[in-house]
C-alpha cells in the first residue's frame, strides 16, 4: 500500500507586501508573475523594467505610486523590494543578490 504524505500545511497562500508611507501594496508572488518580474526585470530597458513593477504591483497602485516619476536610485530601491516579496527575502537579502548580480 502506498503512503500517503500530507502535505497541505505546508503551503502558504500569504501575499507579501510593501510599504510606502503608510500605505502598503499587494505584491503578485504566484510563480507566474515571479518568473515574469524576472524574466522583465533582467529583460534589458527601462520599459521593461517597468511593465515588470506594473504587473507585479498591479495598475492602481503603480500609478498611485508615481512609479514613472521616481529617481533611478529609488526604482532600484522599488525593484529590490518586489523581488524581496516574490521570493520570501528580507530587503537585506534580495540587495545583496541584486548587487551580486550587478
Amino acid at each position: 500500500m502506498a503512503k500517503n504524505i500530507n502535505i497541505t500545511e505546508l503551503f502558504s497562500d500569504d501575499q507579501p507586501t510593501i510599504q510606502i508611507g503608510d500605505t502598503q501594496y499587494a505584491v503578485d508572488n504566484s510563480i507566474e508573475a515571479a518568473m515574469r518580474f524576472e524574466e522583465l526585470a533582467n529583460g534589458g530597458g527601462t520599459k521593461e523594467l517597468l511593465a515588470a513593477i506594473e504587473g507585479a504591483l498591479g495598475k492602481e497602485a503603480y500609478k498611485e505610486i508615481g512609479v514613472t516619476k521616481f529617481q533611478l536610485q529609488n526604482l532600484k530601491v522599488l525593484t529590490i523590494a518586489i523581488l524581496a516579496a516574490t521570493q520570501n527575502l528580507t530587503y537585506e537579502e534580495a540587495a545583496a543578490r541584486f548587487q551580486q548580480s550587478s
